[in-house]
C-alpha cells in the first residue's frame, strides 16, 4: 500500500468513528492497569512494613521421648516425625519457642527430668520445621552445668538458630544482652528472663538472665536506645499447672509494659493462660496498647495429664501505622501431642487438632486418642472463650 493510499485511508468514516472510541478504550485501559499497579504496590507495601510471628510454648525432651527417638537402623536420635505435620501450620518469619532442655553433646549426659539433657538432632528437626528463635533461660537451664550452657548454644550458632537469655560470659552478656531482628523494615529487641534455676548455682563467668526488675529495667532501657520497632520480652514465669496467671506474673508483666516492653510471652506453667491487649502509658509517656500471653504452654513433651498434653501455636502480626507499632492477626492453632505405642515402641506426634477434627488428615487415631484430643480441644475453646482473636482475613 502506498503513503498516498494510507492516508486516504484513514480519511474514510469507519476510521473515523474507530478513531472516537480509541481513546476511551485507552482511557479504560490505563485505568485498569493503574489498579493493577497501585494494588501490586499496596500489597508489598504492607508486606514490606509487617512481621509475621508463630510462638510456642516449652520444647521438651523428657527420657520416654529420647528413647522413642532412637532409630536402631542409623544408631541415632531422629525428631524428625515429632514435627512433620505440624510444620506447615507454623509458617511465619519468626518462628519462636522456649528450648528447655541442654544439648550437653554425649549419650552419658540424655536424660529427662529432672536434669534436662537432649540429642542435638532435636535442634536438626527444630531448624528443618522452621525454628529461627529459640529462648534458652528457663529453670533448667543449669541441668548440665557451666558446659552444658556453653555446648548449648554452640550448637544453636552451628544451626544458625538465634538465641538468647544464657550466655556464655560476661562480656558476650553486655555485647549481646539485647537480641536485634530486622525483617521487612522491621526492627524488633528480644529480651528473656527465668524465675529459678531450680535450685542450682548458676555456674561462674556464664550469665543467665534472672527475673530481676533492676535488671529488666535497665535492660529495656537499653533497648530503647536501639530505636527497635518493638520490645518484646519473654519470661519463664509462674505457677505449674495453675491455668490462669498469678499474682506475681501479672505484676511481673505490669512492670515490664510501664517500663515500655510492647509484648510479653510467658511460659513455664506446662498449661495454657490466657492472652489479651492491654491500653498502657508506659514511664516515657507513651500510651498504646501492648499484648501479653501470661503462658503458652507445652508444645512438646511427655507430658499426658489433662491440660498439659498440647497447647497453641500462637499467631500474630507486627505493623507501623503511621509510625506506631500495631500488634493484629491475632489468632492460635490449637495442638496436640499424639504418644502412640505400638510393639512397646513409642512415637511422639504433634498434631493440629482443628483440622484432625475436620478429617482433614490421613494419620489415623485410636478411639481413645481421638477421646483425649477432643477432651482437650473442649477445654482449650472454654478457657478461650473470651480471648481477643481475630478473625481470619
Amino acid at each position: 500500500m502506498t503513503e498516498e493510499n494510507m492516508q486516504s485511508n484513514e480519511e474514510t468514516p469507519i476510521k473515523k468513528n474507530a478513531a472516537r472510541r480509541f481513546p476511551f478504550s485507552i482511557y479504560f485501559a490505563l485505568v485498569v492497569t493503574f489498579a493493577v499497579i497501585f494494588s501490586f504496590y499496596m500489597n508489598n507495601k504492607t508486606t514490606s512494613d509487617t512481621v509475621e510471628f508463630s510462638v510456642v510454648g516449652d520444647i521438651m525432651t523428657h527420657e520416654p521421648q529420647i528413647r522413642a527417638a532412637y532409630n536402631n537402623d542409623c544408631s541415632c536420635y531422629d525428631f524428625a516425625n515429632t514435627f512433620d505435620i505440624i510444620a506447615p501450620h507454623l509458617k511465619a518469619d519468626v518462628i519462636l519457642g522456649n528450648l528447655e532442655t541442654t544439648l550437653p553433646g554425649s549419650v552419658l549426659k540424655f536424660a529427662g527430668y529432672p536434669r534436662f539433657g537432649a540429642p542435638d538432632s532435636l535442634i536438626t528437626a527444630l531448624t528443618k520445621t522452621g525454628f529461627n528463635i529459640l529462648t534458652t533461660a528457663n529453670n533448667h537451664s543449669v541441668d548440665k552445668g557451666k558446659d552444658g550452657i556453653i555446648r548449648t548454644l554452640d550448637v544453636l550458632d552451628k544451626y544458625g538458630i538465634a538465641h538468647l537469655g544464657t550466655y556464655r560470659s560476661a562480656e558476650e552478656h553486655k555485647q549481646n544482652r539485647v537480641l536485634l531482628v530486622e525483617k521487612n523494615n522491621m526492627k524488633m529487641a528480644f529480651l528473656n528472663y527465668t524465675f529459678s534455676t531450680n535450685g542450682i548455682e548458676i555456674p561462674k563467668s556464664v550469665v543467665v538472665n534472672m527475673v530481676k526488675k533492676k535488671k529488666i529495667s535497665a535492660d529495656i532501657a537499653h533497648a530503647k536506645t536501639l530505636k527497635p520497632d518493638a520490645i518484646i520480652v519473654i519470661y519463664h514465669f509462674g505457677t505449674e499447672y495453675a491455668r490462669q496467671p498469678d499474682s506475681y506474673q501479672k505484676d511481673i508483666v505490669n512492670f515490664t509494659f510501664k517500663e515500655g516492653a510492647d509484648i510479653v510471652l510467658g511460659g513455664h506453667p506446662h498449661v495454657l493462660q490466657p492472652f489479651k491487649k492491654l491500653t498502657v502509658k508506659d514511664k516515657y509517656e507513651e500510651t498504646k496498647d501492648r499484648f501479653v500471653i501470661y503462658s503458652l504452654g507445652n508444645f512438646v513433651s511427655n507430658q499426658q495429664r489433662r491440660y498439659t498434653d498440647g497447647g497453641i501455636i500462637l499467631k500474630f502480626r507486627l505493623r507501623k501505622e503511621e509510625g506506631v507499632l500495631v500488634v493484629d492477626k491475632i489468632q492460635y492453632v490449637p495442638i496436640w501431642v499424639h504418644l502412640q505405642v505400638q510393639d512397646e515402641k513409642r512415637s511422639y506426634t504433634i498434631l493440629p487438632v482443628e483440622s484432625y477434627l475436620k478429617g482433614e488428615n490421613s494419620k489415623t487415631l485410636s478411639e481413645n486418642a481421638l477421646k483425649r484430643m477432643t477432651l482437650f480441644y473442649t477445654d482449650l475453646t472454654a478457657h478461650y472463650k473470651n480471648v481477643p482473636v481475630d478473625k481470619p482475613e
